[in-house]
């Protein structure tokens, strides 16, 4: 009787490799140093960025030379305007104009976007602190009532910060359309008005006091001492006021409740 020895198993061939395998792990290597670069490009690109407070000072700066090259044209200039009214129109474009489309021509950072909205406000809040030594400068100068020096700081004031909530709700959105149409409700703000009651003049119609724009209200309120009233102007400036609170007192709310929300999604994530 033949006894079998025992068989050895033979060892198994080696499983075929995939010869994609190789590829696709280099591809997602490749990818995350990709990412990992444009996260370290952006940071390094944050950092080059003047920070808020460099931004303020450079706005601060500009500004100033802005009212003194007003104050130089002014005095130059043998208009027949008052050369205090002239001053005046000249740093409220500057404020109302100028000043936006520079805000509204910057790239907004779509992570913070209402950071963008505190940066302005902090714009407005410093370059109308400047513009105070203007203003009751020129009422000195002018001699104007007590009362006219007051309500023409009010309309300077109300409708600066009404151009102020438009460039701050048009930095939310960080794309070039929102921006475009910031910079447009600005220049309507101003012209809009204007160029109605003059369409509405040529076709036969009656002007009327405007209650948008702030030109009249400016052009009134600097008439010399003995000449233009307050009134209807105090109503139009406190309407103007009201609104642009409650619009600057929603986009605060808007803010806060954004923060609330992140602070939330962040505890989640690290519980």
């Amino acid at each position: 009787m033949m006894v079998m020895a025992d068989e050895k198993p033979q060892p198994q061939d080696d499983q075929p490799i995939d010869p994609t395998a190789d590829d696709s792990i280099a591809a997602e290597a490749i990818a995350a140093n990709e990412a990992i670069a444009a996260v370290e490009d952006s940071a390094a690109a944050r950092r080059r960025e003047p920070s808020d407070a460099g931004w303020l000072r450079i706005v601060i700066v500009v500004w100033c030379f802005w009212l003194l090259g007003a104050w130089g044209a002014a005095w130059l200039s043998a208009t027949s305007v008052p050369r205090v009214r002239w001053m005046l129109f000249a740093g409220s474009f500057g404020l109302m104009l100028v000043w936006p489309a520079f805000r509204l021509s910057e790239q907004v950072r779509s992570d913070e976007p209402g950071r963008g909205a505190l940066q302005v406000f902090l714009d407005w809040l410093a370059m109308v602190g400047v513009y105070q030594a203007v203003i009751w400068s020129l009422h000195l100068i002018a001699r104007w009532p007590l009362m006219r020096g007051v309500w023409l700081d009010a309309a300077v004031l109300s409708w600066s910060l009404l151009t102020a909530l438009i460039v701050a709700g048009a930095r939310l959105w960080p794309n070039a359309l929102a921006r475009m149409i910031g910079m447009s409700l600005c220049i309507m703000l101003i012209f809009g008005e204007p160029v109605l009651v003059w369409l509405s003049v040529i076709a036969g119609g009656e002007a009327w006091a405007m209650r948008v724009s702030p030109i009249q209200a400016f052009w009134e309120l600097t008439q010399p001492p003995e000449r233009g009233t307050v009134s209807p102007w105090d109503k139009r400036t406190l309407m103007i006021a009201v609104v642009a609170v409650m619009g600057w007192s929603v986009l605060a709310l808007w803010w806060v409740g954004e923060r609330v929300s992140i602070k939330q999604v962040d505890k989640i994530r690290t519980s």
